[in-house]
């Protein structure tokens, strides 16, 4: 592939903003100004990397979300889960966890205990996954699939894991509400073609040296490709691949993605009342809804 249709498969270059979540910092890639989503997926923070010591953790006290889906992925440390359908799960390396908001869930994101008095190395995403039409207001529900559940391929040399969806032409135990594909990809050396079997797709340069054709990516930006172009992915390192069809326009306050504004005005006034489910064993403090 020449430069210039190296350069032409790329339509946007997302680079990275931290922002405060919890006691710690990510790094927001999407929503961004001029591209809201990328097929259905409508938030991606990268947490990490970083080290945290003995006595420090990741605390995301109880908060709620309605009308998506969160998409947890940690490529290195651990983390535990509780939300208000009464799910409890550490997720490690590998792993994902997959929590369906649908009319309304609250769930805590803290680092294990067992890990509060040691280092520890955390690198991941968080992602929110907006929900079709249909699904917007069904029953919350969570899922989880072990690291060793997840597809794992190897195409040109490159390591290629489906974490959530489908593509390269394996599916995930975590399929999600409409078509779309969350790829871990471990290049060597290697080049790898992305695949168009999604109308929308990005690629997140997490580490190492990536390149999407002729074009480096900057560790941590997000490149947004153009429809049905088929760049390949070369170089040594880990890169994440997102894709999926649209669900349509969302409209998006603090951690509520509807597409009926009435909604998320109604679900601002159950937070303050409280009126939310709570998590078992860890509702004791709560994030209040922003001024």
């Amino acid at each position: 592939m020449s430069m210039s249709e190296a350069n032409s498969a790329i339509e946007l270059t997302i680079d990275p903003r931290d922002r405060s979540v919890g006691a710690g910092t990510v790094r927001r890639l999407l929503p961004f100004r001029t591209h809201r989503m990328v097929g259905p997926f409508t938030l991606l923070d990268i947490m990490g990397p970083e080290d945290l010591g003995p006595g420090q953790g990741m605390d995301i006290d109880a908060h709620p979300h309605i009308g998506l889906s969160t998409l947890t992925y940690l490529l290195e440390g651990r983390a535990l889960h509780r939300d208000s359908t009464g799910a409890v799960q550490t997720i490690e390396a590998g792993a994902v966890n997959w929590m369906t908001a649908g009319s309304g869930v609250t769930h805590t994101e803290r680092t294990h205990p067992n890990d509060r008095g040691i280092n520890l190395h955390v690198l991941g995403v968080q992602i929110w996954v907006a929900l079709p039409g249909e699904n917007e207001n069904e029953a919350p529900r969570f899922e989880h699939c072990d690291a060793h559940e997840v597809p794992e391929l190897t195409v040109n040399g490159a390591i290629v894991r489906i974490a959530a969806g489908a593509g390269w032409n394996a599916e995930s135990p975590v399929i999600g509400s409409s078509p779309l594909v969350l790829a871990d990809i471990r290049l060597d050396d290697s080049v790898l073609e992305v695949p168009t079997d999604h109308l929308e797709r990005a690629v997140l340069a997490l580490e190492g040296d990536i390149r999407l054709g002729g074009t480096a990516l900057a560790t941590g930006s997000l490149a947004v490709l153009e429809p049905n172009s088929r760049p390949s992915l070369s170089g040594t390192g880990t890169a994440l691949v997102i894709g999926g069809e649209p669900v349509g326009r969302r409209h998006i306050w603090w951690n509520f993605v509807h597409s009926d504004p009435d909604v998320i005005e109604d679900a601002k006034a159950r937070w303050l009342r409280q009126d939310f489910p709570t998590v078992p064993g860890d509702h004791g403090i709560f994030v209040p809804l922003p001024g």
